[in-house]
């Protein structure tokens, strides 16, 4: 067993649904940019607490059930994807730990929306969240039954988020799609229809969203010249404009920006929102 993969893809494997939607898309993505995809499936075996000798044979029996569900993961893919070069791996550790070790030198993260073993209801599970958190490469959350959308949209909050664009980009010139890069703004002028000189204020700070779009979107677009962009600002509510955008979209790009001292969040409210709402695959990139 490793504990890292090589350098590649990394997909969070357990026989849901979910996690097999998320490994087809990881596969797909290997066969694009021609690199390795690694599966992991962890199991959790420190809760057993019979006796000894029932306990070690309680344990061997749980490992073997799982490599059974990685082996038949990994059957499944090679079928589909005959050119991929596979590994797995079953790891006896919590599921977060076990992906985000795995990926610590990975180019890419993917996971279901939830896997075995969290609640139903849950329209994104804890390990999908915690691995989004925290990994230090991109992250991609696959929901079960993705249709294929017609560009990449990318979303832009500040300056900070060209790396963002920049993978969007790469995912475009793959997928022989175009981007959309959005920045959502929320006007400061509370009321605009009373009063000429507030009209005048929101026209100045609209200039000032488009003018920030362009300088973080400009000089990044220059090294995709191929690739179709069209910038876009919009003034409304961040999270509900790009869960509402995403409907034709092939996948979401989404900064994870570091949190903010004492109180921030790891993952922002937009971030949360979009990958609770969103209708297609989410990339969260670490800034």
């Amino acid at each position: 067993m490793n504990s890292r993969s090589p350098a590649g893809i990394v997909a969070g494997v357990d026989g849901s649904p979910q996690a097999a939607a998320a490994a087809e898309w990881a596969a797909q993505e290997a066969e694009r940019r021609g690199c390795s995809l690694h599966l992991v499936h962890a199991v959790n075996t420190g809760t057993v607490t019979l006796s000894p000798r029932t306990s070690e044979a309680v344990t061997d029996l749980i490992l073997q059930n799982a490599q059974d569900v990685l082996d038949e993961a990994l059957g499944k893919l090679a079928a589909a994807h005959s050119g991929l070069h596979l590994t797995g791996d079953v790891v006896p550790r919590e599921a977060a730990m076990a992906i985000l070790t795995a990926a610590e030198h990975g180019e890419l993260a993917v996971v279901g929306t939830r896997g075995h073993g969290g609640f139903a209801s849950l329209l994104l599970g804890s390990v999908s969240l915690r691995v989004c958190a925290h990994s230090s490469c991109p992250t991609v959350v696959v929901r079960h039954g993705s249709a294929t959308g017609e560009y990449i949209l990318v979303a832009i909050r500040d300056e900070r988020d060209g790396e963002a664009l920049r993978f969007g980009l790469r995912e475009a010139a793959g997928s022989g799609l175009p981007v959309r890069a959005v920045h959502v703004w929320s006007p400061v002028v509370a009321d605009v229809t009373h009063a000429a000189p507030m009209i005048d204020e929101l026209g100045e700070e609209s200039r000032l969203h488009e003018q920030l779009l362009h300088r973080t979107c400009d000089p990044v677009c220059e090294d995709f010249p191929d690739i179709p962009v069209r910038l876009e600002h919009l003034a409304g509510a961040t999270a509900a404009t790009l869960v509402d955008t995403s409907h034709q979209a092939a996948l979401l790009v989404i900064a994870r920006h570091p949190p903010a001292p004492h109180f921030g969040l790891r993952l922002g409210t937009a971030v949360h929102a979009v990958l609770h709402h969103a209708h297609c695959p989410v990339a969260v990139v670490p800034i």
